[in-house]
């Protein structure tokens, strides 16, 4: 059961981040296209904002999502740095029960959002709203998630914890490796 947990985590985190980065990559193509097309061959392409949008919306909402799991926000952790390590840990724990909260209304409001947008559609290929919206539903469910591990790990492994989320720290990853003792109680 342990191993199927690591596995789902991983595959989340891995999808995040080839859909992300993929989007990304349709994104600029398709915005550099579009300038040729409207600068060489005096035609924009009518449906270029369409998919860029769609693009952009995915490779952001599934990009704040991947870099939460891997701790690469920017943090002020200048105050947390100061103090003791049971200070500093309750201090982290505090902080990822809040964002479980927001995270968790977040994802409700995603999913209202997601929901009304069945009916509106999309003006080049008549696509439903929430072929874009379903990707914040995504990404904060996942962060609902790794939100929750980052807890768990607070309080089953303090030490490794502190030094996962620190500044210097690669967040769920330092935990979901194969190796290492994080890896072994996930």
């Amino acid at each position: 059961m342990k191993k199927a947990g690591r596995f789902c985590l991983k595959c989340m985190g891995k999808f995040e981040e080839y859909v992300s980065m993929t989007m990304m990559a349709v994104t600029l193509l398709v915005t550099v296209l579009n300038v040729f097309a409207r600068y060489v061959l005096r035609n924009s392409l009518p449906w270029s904002q369409e998919v860029s949008g769609i693009a952009w919306t995915w490779a952001v909402m599934l990009g704040i999502s991947w870099a939460y799991r891997s701790n690469l926000h920017m943090g002020i952790d200048l105050l947390v740095q100061k103090v003791g390590p049971r200070l500093k840990r309750v201090l982290f724990i505090i902080t990822y029960v809040i964002l479980t909260v927001a995270f968790v209304f977040m994802l409700y409001m995603s999913i209202e959002i997601t929901l009304k947008g069945g009916y509106k559609l999309t003006n080049y290929f008549k696509l439903p709203y929430w072929v874009k919206y379903i990707s914040a539903v995504i990404a904060f469910f996942n962060m609902t998630v790794y939100s929750l591990r980052f807890i768990f790990y607070a309080v089953r492994e303090p030490a490794k914890f502190v030094e996962c989320v620190s500044i210097n720290g690669s967040g769920l990853d330092d935990f979901d490796r194969e190796t290492g003792k994080g890896a072994e109680t996930a």
